[in-house]
């Protein structure tokens, strides 16, 4: 049944530690899926057809992005191996191509007037995202036992994927988290909030995007992330090289590390052409 297909995901999910925002998001697309069958239906039933069929019909309404489909595939196929089973190889259920699109960054100018005009509480969310290459779900879980100001390093305990990693704390961000910790002296996280503890990734969201409006710039183009796009950016054109990026940004596979290298184009720049070497005039 349903319900049963449903406690047998949260089981798994539980079981394999994934994250707790996994834990809602899963069941909640999956009893979507489950929705779309007539009453009564034997889910033990279900082909790979199936859920094939289910995301045309997702595309075809055009009320879903790419992405949010890549995430529901990636949904069904958890929910078809955990649940009932199946595996399903993306031959049979295929991710939808897209363009990746360029990293959007912010100009020297651009940061200098962002931390110039933020808060105190928006000045350390920047920080931690321009010094550090945090993810905004980084920022909030951050604790005050994951500095380490003696070595100058932040510990992030749970990233992606639940992996943990070293950063390099800069002394103008540590700065900036011990003035804003002054504010709260909260004893666990650094950004305290009501959800789980913690400040929400949404809230950071929205406090970022509102105070680029004040400082009228695009929230359509620029986003918290962008600041460890601004990150990872720079650090390539001030030769840092892949092995210690992909390091300090968590990347699984250097696929995801080396689209900041295509984008650094100042060794290209200051490359020669081949008539200008050769003697064709």
């Amino acid at each position: 049944t349903k319900d049963e297909a449903l406690q047998k995901l949260n089981f798994y999910l539980e079981l394999r530690n994934y994250s707790k925002s996994a834990i809602i998001m899963y069941p909640f697309y999956i009893e979507k899926f489950l929705n779309s069958f007539p009453e009564g239906f034997d889910f033990s039933q279900l082909s790979p057809k199936d859920a094939l069929q289910y995301i045309v019909t997702l595309k075809s309404t055009g009320n879903f992005s790419v992405s949010s489909l890549n995430l529901i595939i990636s949904e069904l196929r958890t929910f078809y191996e955990y649940v009932l089973d199946i595996t399903i190889s993306k031959r049979l259920l295929p991710n939808i191509r897209q363009p990746r699109p360029e990293p959007v960054t912010f100009s020297q100018h651009q940061i200098k007037f962002l931390l110039n005009n933020a808060d105190l509480r928006l000045k350390a969310l920047i920080l931690l995202g321009l010094d550090c290459g945090f993810r905004a779900r980084e920022t909030v879980c951050l604790k005050v036992c994951d500095i380490d100001s003696k070595n100058m390093l932040l510990h992030i305990t749970d990233s992606k994927r639940g992996k943990s990693r070293y950063v390099k704390l800069s002394e103008l961000c540590l700065q900036a988290l011990r003035e804003y910790w002054k504010l709260h002296r909260d004893d666990t996280f650094i950004f305290p909030g009501r959800t789980d503890g913690h400040l929400s990734v949404g809230t950071v969201h929205n406090l970022f995007n509102a105070f680029l409006k004040e400082c009228h710039m695009d929230s359509n183009l620029y986003s918290f992330h962008s600041l460890r796009h601004t990150y990872a950016t720079w650090m390539v054109s001030n030769d840092c090289d892949i092995f210690t990026l992909k390091k300090a940004l968590g990347h699984s596979s250097f696929a995801s590390t080396a689209r900041y290298i295509h984008k650094n184009t100042e060794d290209i720049s200051n490359f020669f052409s081949v008539s200008d070497r050769m003697d064709i005039l």
